[in-house]
């Protein structure tokens, strides 16, 4: 029996269902990336200690907004659900931005070695209003390289992948 989830490529789409045409944006037409907008510098890393995996990041965003994560081991991609070895090969959450920086850990306890896949995106709502006013509910005022739409709307994306080792 294979696993029906979707693949990892599809975790973003998976996030934003049902909160795009509301909650992400005013609607109206997006600048072409580069253009006329505002970049947001948004990087991180990985490291595991102790069987957790540490995501720590930095970023040009004020205090208070949000970024999304989602992390995805290969196992989940190519195995069903109930035969995981650990429940959590799927992870998603928010970290907030305080002083540019963010960050958040999970429990690899019991994950089998294999390639990860981490995603992190901005903005994924809701946002704080001063967030949501200066950067756009739907990422519309958004411009950079990294700067990808996704069913409508902009959002900045950051994708690492490395090998899992226990």
């Amino acid at each position: 029996m294979r696993n029906t989830r979707p693949p990892a490529a599809q975790l973003p789409l998976v996030l934003l269902v049902g909160c795009l045409a509301a909650a992400c944006g005013a609607g109206g037409a997006a600048s072409d990336a580069g253009s006329d907008g505002e970049p947001v510098q948004l990087s991180f890393e990985h490291r595991s200690e102790w069987r957790q995996l540490w995501i720590e990041g930095t970023t040009d965003l004020p205090d208070g907004a949000f970024v999304d994560y989602q992390v995805a081991h290969e196992m989940s991609d190519t195995t069903p659900a109930g035969e995981w070895p650990a429940t959590n090969l799927i992870e998603s959450g928010r970290a907030s931005v305080t002083e540019g920086h963010f960050w958040t850990r999970i429990n690899t306890f019991n994950w089998p070695r294999g390639s990860v896949r981490i995603v992190v995106q901005f903005p994924v709502p809701p946002q704080p209003a001063e967030v949501d006013a200066r950067y756009g509910r739907l990422g519309e005022r958004l411009a950079g390289d990294n700067v990808i739409t996704v069913a409508g709307a902009r959002i900045v994306e950051v994708e690492h992948v490395f090998d899992h080792r226990r």
